[in-house]
């Protein structure tokens, strides 16, 4: 399991952050690789991502459930993947600072099952806190640029650095574990496993 969060500020109103944030579409066009989102229902939705991670790219279906809309203070869902032992959770929660600022917090757990979740924890870990961070930049710059106090180019960049550098350090590490598996250094986790077994 691993697990992110990141807080910042938005320069406009918590009513019009609101405004954004409770339509779920607005946070899949966003998304990195976002490709589509379907709405199946207020609380369902199923997002078509394009996903390059350690030199991989791979489109998914990632299915979203929002457990709970408590606007405008609070978003908590869960999500998984489609073919892939990885799912999740988070939530959002936000605060008015004032008439025109308002303080975002987005909290964001993965959890990888079988016999990949060590891979997927190694090149995950670098790369959770980049793409939280990168994905809070722009959910902010995408609102004020919609509430008129930001500039499309921010909202068309916010996303580039961070994203660049957590690719970076989870091919790193999931270049580590591999060459650690030809050597014959199992993970921690799968060592303990196999001596439960015994």
């Amino acid at each position: 399991m691993i697990a992110n969060e990141h807080t910042f500020t938005i320069d406009t109103s918590i009513d019009r952050v609101w405004d954004y944030v409770e339509d779920i579409r607005g946070w899949a066009s966003i998304f990195p690789g976002y490709q589509d989102c379907s709405l199946i229902n207020d609380n369902d939705s199923e997002w078509t991502i394009k996903v390059s991670a350690a030199g991989v790219t791979r489109t998914d279906n990632v299915k979203v459930h929002v457990e709970q809309w408590n606007g405008p203070e609070r978003v908590d869902f869960v999500f998984d993947v489609d073919d892939l032992p990885v799912e999740g959770n988070g939530t959002y929660t936000a605060s008015a600072c004032g008439t025109n600022q308002t303080e975002i917090t987005l909290k964001v757990c993965i959890i990888g099952s079988g016999p990949m979740a060590p891979m997927w924890e190694a090149v995950g870990t670098p790369l959770l806190p980049e793409f939280v961070k990168g994905f809070a930049a722009k959910l902010k710059a995408e609102i004020e640029y919609v509430t008129g106090v930001g500039t499309v180019s921010a909202a068309d960049t916010a996303f580039a650095l961070p994203v660049i550098k957590g690719v970076i350090r989870s091919t790193m590490a999931a270049l580590t574990l591999w060459v650690k598996g030809l050597l014959g250094f199992a993970p921690k986790n799968i060592e303990k496993e196999k001596e439960g077994t015994s």
